[in-house]
């Protein structure tokens, strides 16, 4: 069983807890809901340090924060990445699929 949290923040990293499901990965609770989840722990951890910096938490005090905003950031922020990395991805296959004289067809004789 593993779990570190901040109570203020409703936010907490666990593994084999009755709140999270037993398959092994640690989870990263937001308020009780999953915002990730890893079969490494480090992976964990460094999700958990981000969310941490990005609801305020410096030097161990916590600042007037706005959680349902900063998680609707987050959840912006992810979708962001995920389309440009879609979008460079289809760049990529198109650029192989180029052939060359004459495009993909070839060149008519």
């Amino acid at each position: 069983m593993y779990r570190q949290s901040i109570p203020e923040l409703g936010l907490s990293i666990e593994r084999g807890t009755p709140a999270v499901a037993d398959d092994g990965k640690f989870h990263v609770l937001l308020n009780g809901e999953e915002v990730f989840a890893s079969a490494k722990e480090k992976e964990a951890v460094e999700e958990y340090r981000r969310l941490k910096a990005a609801l305020g938490v410096q030097s161990g005090r916590k600042k007037s924060i706005d959680v349902k905003a900063a998680l609707q950031r987050e959840i912006a922020d992810r979708q962001v990445t995920s389309f440009l990395a879609e979008s460079a991805q289809q760049k990529r296959a198109k650029a192989l699929r180029k052939g060359g004289k004459g495009g993909s067809g070839g060149v008519g004789r």
